[in-house]
């Protein structure tokens, strides 16, 4: 079984992967998703390396389930813009959420 620290990383390496194919469909989002996917994906390998290390005091369990809930929330706002990926966005949204609450809480945890 997974951990929730492996599950959120390789959550944000997957969002991660798709700010970089918006921002290609996107030039004038460009630059700002490949920044988010730079983040996304420097925090995944952290999470992997060191689940329960810490970034300048913060847990890397605490700033991953901070990127995932905030994906979440652009997943959210994805979905209302856009009616033929909205059941998508929000699935994805969901699981981000759910699974970036979880890393906060217990990055060593498992799912149930």
């Amino acid at each position: 079984m997974p951990t929730h620290a492996e599950l959120a990383s390789k959550l944000l390496i997957d969002a991660a992967a798709f700010f970089i194919t918006l921002g290609e469909q996107n030039p004038p989002l460009k630059d700002q998703m490949e920044e988010n996917a730079t983040v996304f994906k420097q925090m995944g390998a952290l999470l992997t390396q060191e689940p329960q290390g810490a970034l300048n005091d913060t847990p890397h369990g605490e700033l991953a389930g901070k990127l995932l809930i905030d994906a979440a929330t652009f997943f959210t706002t994805l979905a209302e813009q856009n009616e033929p990926i909205k059941e998508q966005m929000l699935e994805n949204a969901n699981v981000y959420k759910q699974i970036g609450e979880l890393v906060i809480k217990d990055p060593l945890g498992v799912l149930d």
